[in-house]
């Protein structure tokens, strides 16, 4: 059996880093989107208990590295199906080390994928916690849409829709390492309370100018001190009339709410002269999806 998926990526609306846990990673409050740029994913069933994962990107780790991987070994394992297997092959768009999660995306769309073509006919809540397993993030693109993400991100909880509407990600030519970022980031749990509230009663108002605008990362300071050149992408987005212009997840990428759709085609012009990448996208409603045939 064969299917293909899309696995979209994420931005975070806003990311409050609230405190440093026991176990060494940082407690977070966050409201994550999904879009419409995504990976593809073309997974075959077999019943040989073979497992491989494949990709042309040269820093895709392939086999046992990659969270697909994971996903994959888990679910069969949980499920006591060792012969189970399968094949993906995995067609890179989303940057990497740009806190865009692909990677657990990647790894959900895994589940949802073999969740099907191994029909085991798993509801969703009987994946989430093997999806809360493998990485902070998987979790929320099981679901996508529009969720606050809260602990590591793990513990989510659905937040109104965000409108149909347009954005832009701005990708710098390099990426970041998600653990540095971290490691510089300042923790004030007191000054983002009312920043998180700002925000989520814009979402809840539809009102986008407004959310763009109440937009923050706690990461951001940490990001630029790395990559001062951050600081230069986001002031060159707001010429561009880009409203918001802020860090998603931990960077290296930019994502703001665009005032005219038909700037864009300008701002990849531009941006491909200083070597960034530039992408208009959509909020989707979920973290993946299957093509069809």
């Amino acid at each position: 059996m064969r299917a293909v998926y899309r696995s979209f990526a994420k931005v975070n609306l806003y990311l409050a880093v609230c405190g440093r846990r026991a176990d060494g990673f940082h407690e977070i409050d966050t409201a994550m989107q999904t879009v419409d740029l995504c990976d593809r994913l073309v997974c075959t069933a077999s019943s040989d208990g073979e497992l491989s994962v494949a990709c042309a990107h040269p820093e895709v780790p392939p086999g046992a590295g990659n969270l697909v991987y994971r996903a994959l070994d888990l679910l069969r394992a949980a499920a006591g199906r060792p012969r189970a297997g399968m094949r993906v092959e995995i067609e890179k768009r989303i940057p990497l080390a740009a806190g865009l999660g692909g990677g657990s995306g990647n790894a959900a769309c895994a589940l949802v994928a073999a969740n099907r073509l191994w029909q085991l006919d798993w509801p969703q809540a009987r994946l989430e916690p093997l999806a809360a397993e493998i990485g902070a993030d998987v979790t929320f693109f099981l679901r996508g849409g529009t969720q606050r993400g809260r602990g590591r991100g793990e513990r989510v909880t659905p937040l109104p829709a965000l409108p149909d509407s347009r954005w832009v990600i701005v990708k710098p030519s390099y990426g970041l390492e998600t653990g540095a970022v971290y490691r510089r980031a300042s923790v004030s749990l007191t000054s983002s309370e009312a920043k998180i509230r700002m925000a989520l009663d814009l979402l809840a108002k539809r009102d986008l100018p407004g959310l763009a605008a109440a937009m923050f990362n706690d990461l951001a300071s940490a990001a630029e001190q790395m990559r001062a050149e951050l600081g230069e992408v986001r002031a060159w987005m707001t010429t561009h009339r880009v409203k918001g212009a802020m860090l998603t997840g931990s960077g290296s990428a930019l994502f703001g709410l665009i005032h005219d759709p038909g700037s864009t085609a300008a701002m990849e012009n531009e941006g491909r002269a200083r070597g960034w990448d530039v992408v208009q996208v959509r909020p989707t409603r979920v973290g993946c999806i299957e093509e069809e045939a």
